[in-house]
């Protein structure tokens, strides 16, 4: 599947069509989902997975001391 794209404006015209003022482009899905979701660098994903070992440690601590204050 190709999506359609713009470089400049997309207009509604009063007929409630769309135009496109500048250039139409083709995009494939591989395109849009790399400018959609640039690929993580390994200092990235490191520190992704950091964070979310803490954030679950934090809750998890959370949840005993709340249990035990019960």
């Amino acid at each position: 599947m190709d999506f359609l794209g713009c470089d400049g404006m997309w207009l509604k015209e009063a007929d409630g069509s769309t135009r496109c003022d500048g250039q139409l482009k083709t995009f494939t899905v591989q395109e849009m989902r790399d400018s959609l979701t640039p690929q993580l660098t390994t200092a990235q994903k490191a520190e992704f997975t950091s964070a979310a070992i803490a954030f679950l440690a934090l809750c998890w601590i959370g949840k005993r001391l709340r249990r035990a204050s019960l």
